[in-house]
């Protein structure tokens, strides 16, 4: 049996944060997995060895068309491998402003530094979100997320973390599409800020 896919069209759907932040020409695209009871984990620092294959190989495709992955300190250290070779913030309390450890990765404490300033300064066109709650949470709390892809996988942890962490202003998505993943029901879910 083949995956299906459908799209739900909309005329303003490339309406995102490129037409809002005026400052930048940055797109912030969000990718999370998740549970059909909405957790991305059990507890934090529970891997996300739970996902489907095709969750990972979307997740990877996500990853190949964006300049930066921004993860928090607890997801690198979950996530260090697969990210090494790609560019990697971290955001993270435990330096002051910035601290360049590689070509490819650098320590920010996003309460000192102006994400979309750095990320202007570098050039940066389109930036992966890839959690966890506190660093989705951010995003959102500051109007930066353009775009979300959703994989839900058949499965029930019962309790567990949530995509975000707190409370924030409503902030509206519309479903740009739906792609059944495999057999087993995997589905991923595309939206986009209106």
């Amino acid at each position: 049996m083949k995956a299906k896919k459908s799209k739900v069209k909309s005329k303003n759907l490339c309406k995102s944060k490129i037409a809002e932040n005026k400052n930048s020409k940055i797109v912030f695209i969000a990718a999370a997995a998740m549970t059909l009871d909405g957790k991305i984990a059990r507890y934090s620092g529970h891997a996300s060895n739970w996902t489907s294959k095709e969750d990972k190989k979307h997740l990877h495709k996500i990853e190949d068309s964006c300049d930066v992955m921004v993860v928090g300190r607890k997801s690198y250290e979950l996530a260090q491998k697969p990210l090494s070779q790609r560019n990697v913030v971290v955001f993270t309390r435990s330096v002051e402003a910035t601290r360049q450890e590689s070509a490819r990765l650098l320590f920010l404490n996003p309460q000192n530094v102006d994400f979309v300033k750095f990320a202007v300064g570098k050039n940066y066109s389109r930036v992966c979100v890839l959690g966890g709650p506190e660093i989705y949470s951010y995003f959102l709390d500051h109007n930066l997320l353009d775009e979300l892809y959703i994989t839900i996988e058949p499965l029930v942890f019962g309790e567990g973390l949530g995509l975000f962490n707190k409370p924030v202003e409503t902030k509206n998505f519309k479903l740009k599409s739906v792609e059944k993943l495999n057999k087993g029901g995997t589905l991923l879910l595309h939206y986009v800020k209106i």
